[in-house]
């Protein structure tokens, strides 16, 4: 019975991840998200009480996993040369597994306001920001020129990488995420550090 009920819930939150990064969240209904799931609305409402408890369950099992990933590659960031390469290995690597989810984060990154999806995603895009300006706070100690750029740096960084994923969902090409992609990135990024 426990099988089952982890089943139907992973059914439901993948079937719904899905449809929130083709469609978009508001365009998305509950009736749509069970008749795909080939459950009925109640019980999409019983494990998750809402849609929006339904999103919630979403971005606190993905972003939680990111975040988890991104402490990890941002645990030396004395060494800003690797931090950068390990910290963007995490993103393209999680772009290239974890599709759906990272389109929908993509597509509703920027938006503010009352807007559900912000609001709900709020507190781990700030984390996010967070884990990464403090790799620039520590280089900036060693790297004289990010001093008083920290935010701009992570502003910058989350930018470079949410582009070349953007790239690689529009022409599909896998070696825009790769190693070697990763090492051209972080050149042109640490020459306008060091210069």
């Amino acid at each position: 019975m426990l099988s089952e009920i982890t089943d139907n819930k992973q059914k439901i939150i993948t079937t719904a991840l899905n449809l929130f990064a083709k469609k978009g969240y508001d365009a998305v209904s509950t009736l749509e998200i069970a008749n795909a799931a080939g459950i009925t609305k109640p019980t999409m409402y019983y494990y998750f009480g809402s849609k929006e408890g339904l999103l919630s369950e979403i971005l606190s099992i993905h972003y939680n996993r990111l975040l988890s990933d991104l402490e990890s590659a941002a645990s030396l960031p004395e060494d800003i040369a690797l931090t950068f390469f390990r910290m963007m290995r995490i993103y393209f690597d999680y772009a290239l597994k974890n599709k759906d989810f990272i389109m929908f984060k993509l597509s509703t990154f920027n938006r503010i306001g009352e807007d559900v999806t912000y609001l709900l995603s709020r507190e781990y895009t700030d984390r996010e920001s967070s884990i990464i300006k403090h790799v620039f706070d520590v280089a900036a100690s060693y790297v004289g020129n990010i001093r008083g750029k920290e935010d701009l740096c992570t502003m910058t960084f989350v930018g470079v990488a949410h582009a070349a994923i953007g790239a690689y969902f529009h022409t599909g090409d896998e070696t825009l995420l790769s190693d070697e992609t990763i090492y051209r990135l972080r050149q042109q990024f640490l020459y306008g550090i060091y210069s």
